[in-house]
């Protein structure tokens, strides 16, 4: 077993002999998860939000039709894919391709993030094809129902990457009025700036090297998002939606009779092979002694997780998280011996690769993403009426 890891490491080691081998594997892993998770293309014929995203574009401050206990009372702050309705005509069918596009740059730009924490052209492949098979880039392909995650996705990665102050704020409200769980993501842009400054000064073993990394300027730009976007926020519900009212809200939907059997799917789905990756790093702190960059770390995991509880789709919810992959792999990529390095996250890419396509959509109901061959045999099911997968 350990010749052949040897042999496929050199494998890809070879083919990657190439100047642009970061685009290459990015078109191969993204085909690889398109192959292995077909995206649910029906859906676009009646998916309701993407009737109210239209009605929005025509009205964003006067949206008719949205009731409670539908999806449509949630979107009214949502503008994002509504400006894309109006300025693509409402074409569905492009704002998809453009969200899809969107997913392989989110997917180049990270394994450029690894191959600059590792100079490892094998490391970055083996993160690559794990994230490629993991919810949050898949769902930039499947999501065909209107949520739009992957926009938000994609513009706090740019948060992560973005010095110019004025371009951070653009992304970071970019993301807010995608979608309100990238407003708590925002603190995932601070502790990923923290975790950078503490890693390249190899101090995190005081809570004064913590506190004192908290405050980078990128932190302070955070901050002003948050405070503007809730004023700007505040006077839009007052002032056009005064009678408007979230009836989940302050509800932990997966606690519920009818929710709760579907957390530990979850929980393990969002991350699948990844979870390796997080426990290692964390343990890497631990024996380090970097004790209170750790305490930090796990607080903001401990906030993903329970905001994650509090809504129906727990894996968009914890989509959002992405930025603990690339700490952790910062983390280890700068205190674990490479080669130890590139055995973990072999582990992982196989493990993502090998778990099917799914997330949970509140009431225990799973929803799954099948592989081509899977789904012609289904799509020959139906047309010929034999009822296999009835």
């Amino acid at each position: 077993m350990s010749e052949q890891y040897y042999r496929l490491c050199q494998w890809i080691d070879e083919k990657l002999d190439s100047p642009n081998w970061l685009l290459y594997l990015t078109l191969f892993c993204a085909v690889l998860s398109w192959f292995l998770a077909v995206p649910p293309y029906t859906i676009l014929k009646g998916a309701d939000a993407w009737a109210f995203i239209e009605i929005q574009a025509q009205d964003i401050l006067h949206p008719y039709g949205y009731e409670v206990y539908i999806r449509r009372e949630n979107m009214v702050m949502r503008w994002v894919l509504p400006l894309l309705s109006y300025l693509t005509g409402h074409n569905v069918i492009l704002i998809v391709v453009i969200q899809g596009l969107l997913g392989c740059v989110f997917l180049y730009l990270i394994a450029r993030e690894v191959y600059r924490q590792t100079a490892d052209k094998v490391v970055t492949a083996f993160f690559a094809l794990a994230l490629s098979n993991m919810f949050v880039f898949s769902w930039f392909l499947v999501d065909m129902a209107g949520y739009g995650d992957g926009f938000a996705y994609f513009f706090l990665l740019l948060a992560l990457f973005i010095r110019n102050p004025f371009l951070l704020f653009v992304c970071l409200q970019l993301a807010f009025f995608t979608d309100e769980r990238a407003i708590v993501a925002g603190g995932y842009v601070i502790l990923w700036w923290m975790a950078r400054t503490l890693v390249a000064q190899r101090d995190a073993s005081t809570l004064g090297a913590v506190a004192k990394s908290a405050f980078v300027p990128a932190t302070w730009v955070v901050v002003i998002s948050w405070i503007l976007y809730f004023i700007f926020r505040r006077y839009i519900m007052s002032t056009y939606f005064f009678f408007h009212e979230y009836t989940t809200e302050g509800t932990p939907v997966l606690f519920a009779d009818a929710h709760r059997a579907g957390l530990g799917n979850s929980l393990w789905t969002s991350f699948e092979g990844a979870w390796l990756l997080l426990g290692a790093a964390g343990y890497v702190l631990y024996m380090a002694r970097h004790y209170w960059l750790l305490v930090a770390l796990l607080v903001g995991f401990l906030v993903l997780i329970t905001t994650g509880i509090f809504v129906h789709d727990i894996d968009r919810a914890y989509g959002y998280g992405f930025p603990f992959l690339l700490i952790s792999s910062l983390v280890l990529a700068r205190m674990v011996p490479l080669p130890e390095y590139r055995k973990l996250l072999f582990v992982m890419a196989l493990i993502c690769i090998i778990h099917p396509m799914c997330y949970t959509l509140g009431y225990n109901k799973v929803l799954w993403a099948e592989p081509l061959p899977l789904k012609a045999v289904m799509f020959l099911d139906r047309w010929t009426g034999w009822g296999w997968f009835d």
